[in-house]
């Protein structure tokens, strides 16, 4: 306090005798402020108080705002004698070795406020003069020098000042690039391979905002990280180079991500994994936050904040600095640390690294990072899907692990696949489900067969109130009646039959699937009420007062296929299914992805409950793609399948039947099933909402064959809802 009062009374005393003195040119008022500071030095060489104390700040913002009454009355592109004085005696030089010696104390900060006004409120072009450049260059160095030093704040915003004038002019950052010096000595011993080698070259600005970044002071740390996304992005070779082979850049960024990774808690419970929402630049911590967090959260935030970060980065940085730092993440990171990760022996841990590698996958946005990130989890695609012995190895594990006996090993790896289904990456749907169904190995020769009314066009859903209103009437008034009742969705079938048969252009090596003269096309109310009334009223156990379920199913559809046909749209998917040959073989396989999918539906009456729910989200997740080979395949129940071949539809004639043989002597099934269903959804009713408990304890044996029933029934309207927007979108593109 006492300094403060000391420095407010020398400044006033200062401009008192500024006032008194006689009135002097701008340059003689300039030059009399540097000499006060010089002097200062020569007559103070023992001294050791303070800056706060001495007139030299004072002095110094009178020379700035000197120069900058100056430059408001020159010419636009002169320079005035004030300015002038100050490029030709080298004054910034001069403040440089003040700030090294850093004398008086605080006379560093002092210097580094000095030169970031300097540089952000003069208009002219400074940084090209050499007397200048040459001593930004060197105050540049000596920054972040000491850890956790009282000039940090100083230096941030002096470096991000440095920063933006670059940005504004990229060519500026060759002025920071130190040159790199043959090693003259070297070559006279004529040492070919070693003639190459010279003085160690540097990019001393990324070196001391790299250094800045470890800040214990968050701001600091902060704008450290902006100044450093500042200088990937700068479209300059030469700095291009320089920051990917001469810094630490990449190593420093991805080091800091495997530190913190390994700082995670070892044990949490995976929901409160996913509540967790961290953005960089936002890690505020809040009392509120204290009183939901759990033991290990603040580390979770701050991995996950600097992942957010190296993803931004990817994102904004020139294509050779995103790649090289991809590159980076991919084997310092994926491969050395979360292979062994994801790969090991314990269940527990193995669990914690899948629901993490599950987060971190909701996190990646930008396309370059994300396909590391997808490549590194399932391979390499190849065509046809290749053996087990042959596959991915992390893939196969973790398609092995959706059968494991943990329940929750079980359902993590499967949130994982539902995540990566939700990503905008086409090599994700195409390498575990499409390139198996390319071939349409699936459909019986002999009955060829096209769902028109049904064909899925890469477009957005655009429902108007009245006419969804209409359809969905028509499609609830078939669980109850005939299908001719239907006339609305019957009329939108017809306008399908009547648009033309011919596909878009498509690449040579896709052909449309072979169309017979008078193809039979089937209906949608025929797909959507052959979902509808797969189960039958007497294991209902929805109240016939809440079939407004199916509304919710409609909303929650249209909104979600709106969603994945916009990702989808750039990637020029065909309009009909087809037939590509390079993907036909001999015998039609699943695929190793959705054989398990298949064969974790299959067994829903005996799976817990929670994996059943897990099992139908990912399966709804499939069916929403707008992919035509996959919809026919998914969602058309009158599809002419080889024998052999399961589709969702089979499945579940199936399952239903072994319900009806297993409840037939039971004449209280129906209250049980309302019964079980109180006790699951209590007021919620569809199958979203199911899957969002995580309170619920795993089913007793004797009740799984129920809790199955209902989720069936749930997923069965969830189906037909997608049909039907799906069926929707195709006619509004039309």
């Amino acid at each position: 306090m006492k300094k403060r009062m000391f420095s407010k009374f020398t400044t006033i005393l200062q401009q008192a005798v500024d006032a008194l003195a006689p009135n002097l040119t701008l340059q003689e008022d300039f030059v009399y402020h540097w000499k006060a500071v010089t002097n200062y030095f020569i007559d103070n060489k023992h001294d050791k108080k303070p800056i706060e104390h001495t007139n030299i700040p004072s002095h110094l913002e009178q020379m700035l705002q000197i120069l900058q009454e100056e430059e408001s009355t020159c010419e636009s592109g002169s320079t005035g004698p004030c300015m002038e004085y100050l490029l030709q005696h080298k004054l910034l030089e001069t403040l440089y070795t003040l700030a090294r010696t850093d004398f008086p104390p605080g006379m560093k900060q002092t210097v580094l406020v000095f030169f970031t006004k300097l540089l952000s409120r003069i208009k002219q072009p400074l940084l090209p003069h050499i007397n200048v450049h040459r001593a930004v260059h060197r105050l540049v160095k000596i920054c972040g020098e000491v850890k956790a030093g009282p000039a940090e704040n100083e230096e941030i915003h002096f470096l991000c000042t440095v920063c933006s004038k670059i940005t504004a002019d990229p060519y500026l950052v060759n002025f920071f690039l130190d040159v790199k010096k043959k090693d003259h000595s070297v070559e006279k011993q004529k040492a070919l391979p070693s003639a190459k080698s010279m003085s160690k070259s540097e990019f001393s600005l990324v070196n001391s905002l790299l250094a800045l970044s470890q800040s214990a002071d968050g701001r600091v740390a902060v704008k450290a990280c902006e100044g450093l996304m500042l200088c990937c992005s700068i479209p300059e070779e030469a700095a291009v180079e320089r920051l990917i082979n001469h810094t630490n850049f990449c190593k420093s960024v991805t080091d800091r991500l495997c530190h913190l990774y390994k700082k995670l808690p070892q044990t949490l419970d995976p929901v409160d994994l996913e509540c967790v929402q961290a953005k960089w630049g936002l890690d505020i911590h809040t009392d509120l936050e204290d009183s939901q967090s759990f033991p290990g959260k603040r580390n979770v935030i701050s991995f996950l904040s600097w992942l957010d970060y190296c993803d931004q980065l990817i994102t904004m940085a020139y294509p050779s600095v995103a790649s090289a730092l991809t590159s980076h993440i991919r084997s310092h990171f994926l491969e050395a640390v979360m292979t062994p990760a994801l790969l090991q022996a314990s269940e527990t841990g193995a669990i914690l690294a899948t629901s993490y590698f599950c987060r971190c996958l909701r996190t990646v946005c930008s396309p370059l990072l994300l396909n590391e990130f997808v490549s590194f989890v399932l391979g390499v695609m190849t065509t046809p899907e290749p053996d087990k012995e042959n596959a991915c190895k992390i893939r196969q594990v973790l398609i092995d692990r959706c059968n494991h006996l943990s329940e929750e090993l079980c359902i993590a790896t499967l949130k994982l696949f539902d995540t990566l289904l939700q990503k905008e990456d086409s090599h994700i749907i195409q390498n575990l489900v499409l390139r198996n169904l390319l071939g349409r190995g699936y459909i019986q020769s002999s009955e060829p067969h096209i769902v028109a009314s049904d064909t899925v066009v890469n477009g957005s859903v655009e429902e108007t109130e009245s006419r969804e209103v209409t359809e969905r009437d028509g499609v609830e008034k078939t669980e109850q009646s005939t299908p001719e009742a239907t006339s609305s969705t019957t009329d939108s079938s017809s306008t399908m039959d009547s648009t033309p048969s011919s596909t878009p252009s498509i690449s040579p090596s896709v052909t449309p699937s072979s169309t017979p003269s008078s193809p039979v096309r089937t209906e949608v109310h025929k797909i959507i009420n052959s979902f509808l009334m797969l189960v039958p009223d007497e294991l209902k156990s929805c109240a016939q007062t809440t079939d407004g379920d199916y509304d919710v199913y409609l909303r929650d559809a249209s909104r979600q296929f709106s969603d994945i046909a916009g990702v989808c749209q750039p990637w020029g998917w065909p309009t009909e299914p087809v037939t590509e040959p390079s993907y036909v073989t001999q015998t039609f396989h699943e695929g190793t992805f959705l054989s398990m999918l298949m064969d974790k539906f299959s067994k829903i009456l005996s799976q817990p409950y929670a994996v059943n729910l897990q099992v139908t989200s990912v399966m709804s997740r499939l069916c929403l793609v707008p992919h035509p080979n996959l919809h026919e395949f998914l969602l058309d129940p009158f599809l002419p399948v080889k024998e052999g071949v399961r589709t969702p539809y089979l499945i579940l004639t199936k399952i239903m039947s072994e319900v009806k043989n297993k409840t037939s002597t039971d004449s209280g099934i129906k209250a049980k099933l309302v019964q079980i269903r109180q006790e699951l959804m209590g007021a919620e009713t569809t199958v979203t909402s199911l899957r969002r408990q995580v309170s619920y304890k795993p089913s007793s044996e004797d009740s799984s064959l129920l809790e199955g029933v209902i989720v069936l029934e749930e997923f069965c309207k969830e189906l037909a809802a997608i049909a039907f927007v799906k069926h929707h979108a195709s006619i509004s593109a039309t």
